[in-house]
């Protein structure tokens, strides 16, 4: 088989990898949802509908775990140049991350006794997770457009690092909050708090990694 065709192939399997991609990152997005409805729910402190709102978090996650390893599988058999196949491995690695810290900020959330998270704590998450949520919406629409509209999907990863930068002044804002209730109340109580803010920063961090490989992809197309 000749060098035209093997790249008309890889160029057909970046483009169905690319939209396999899209479909996880999709994924990623409703686990944001369903840990941001947690989150709401949480404030309410009632302990059995977190338990409920958890399972569906958990479900999101476990089907964007199912379609990474679907991508990856497809990846691992080289049809497309090295580099192109690395970014979207990265691509779906780190969009798979976010998946699972909102996954680990929402079973802290499960394990704990809501009343005793004090009210400014879950504020924060809240405030933390609609952030994020808005992250993965233009995650979304930038790996929608990387091809087709690269230009556009820069812009957009510039959009997701200006909310983890905010969400990176809620955490802070967050963290004083948790050293007060250390010096405060019981061990459990802190500790349970401050990994909640923890999971979902780190999340947030990993939204800003994603756009990050979604710029390089979008210069490798422009």
């Amino acid at each position: 088989m000749g060098a035209p065709t093997w790249a008309w192939i890889g160029r057909v399997v970046e483009k169905e990898a690319l939209t396999l991609a899209l479909t996880h990152i999709k994924k990623v997005s409703e686990v944001s949802v369903a840990t941001l409805e947690l989150m709401k729910i949480f404030k309410t402190n009632n302990k059995k509908a977190v338990k409920e709102a958890f399972k569906k978090v958990n479900s999101f996650e476990e089907s964007a775990d199912d379609i990474k390893r679907n991508i990856i599988k497809e990846l691992s058999k080289g049809y497309i140049h090295p580099i192109s196949r690395e970014e979207l491995i990265r691509l779906i690695l780190v969009g798979d991350d976010i998946a699972a810290y909102l996954k680990a900020a929402a079973r802290k959330a499960c394990m704990s006794e809501p009343s005793e998270i004090p009210e400014e704590i879950k504020n924060y998450a809240l405030r933390m997770a609609e952030e994020i949520h808005e992250a993965t919406t233009r995650l979304v629409e930038a790996i929608s457009l990387v091809k087709k509209k690269p230009e556009k999907a820069l812009e957009l990863a510039d959009e997701v690092e200006k909310i983890e930068e905010k969400i990176d002044d809620i955490r802070d804002e967050a963290l004083r909050s948790v050293f007060n209730i250390c010096d405060n109340s019981k061990p459990s109580t802190c500790l349970i708090s401050k990994e909640i803010i923890d999971s979902l920063e780190n999340s947030s961090d990993r939204c800003e990694d994603t756009g990050d490989v979604i710029r390089s992809i979008a210069v490798m197309n422009a």
